[in-house]
């Protein structure tokens, strides 16, 4: 993917489905993705997400998950979180489109948007 993040080489959509955490991956596919493109990410490392080990978590994904019923609506938002910081990097933004959470993974659907703007609203 990052071969291809010069402008006349982007992906329409981008479907990350890695064994655990997508992080080390959202980089690349961020700055490869064309605007308005579709990416698709899915986490399967719900015991870290929904909160059996925080310390793992925010070294993961910077955030600390709390053990309640909401866990795996915890787990999107922190996922979605991580999306969006590393989008923010490169003056792009996410819009949330699906998310789904069964048994030991989740997984979300988001269009990556280009706007300077617009990132700096993203905190909200």
């Amino acid at each position: 993917m990052y071969l291809s993040t010069g402008n006349d080489k982007h992906f329409d959509a981008i479907d990350l489905d890695p064994y655990g955490c997508p992080n080390r991956f959202l980089d690349a596919a961020v700055q490869s993705i064309a605007n308005g493109g579709l990416l698709l990410v899915t986490a399967t490392d719900m015991a870290v997400l929904a909160g059996n080990t925080p310390e793992a978590c925010y070294a993961k994904y910077g955030c600390v998950p709390l053990r309640m019923k909401c866990c795996h609506e915890m787990a999107l938002r922190i996922l979605l979180h991580s999306i969006e910081t590393h989008a923010n990097r490169y003056g792009k933004y996410i819009e949330p489109l699906l998310s789904i959470s069964a048994d030991f993974y989740i997984r979300v659907f988001v269009r990556v948007h280009v706007s300077q703007a617009k990132c700096k609203y993203s905190m909200r």
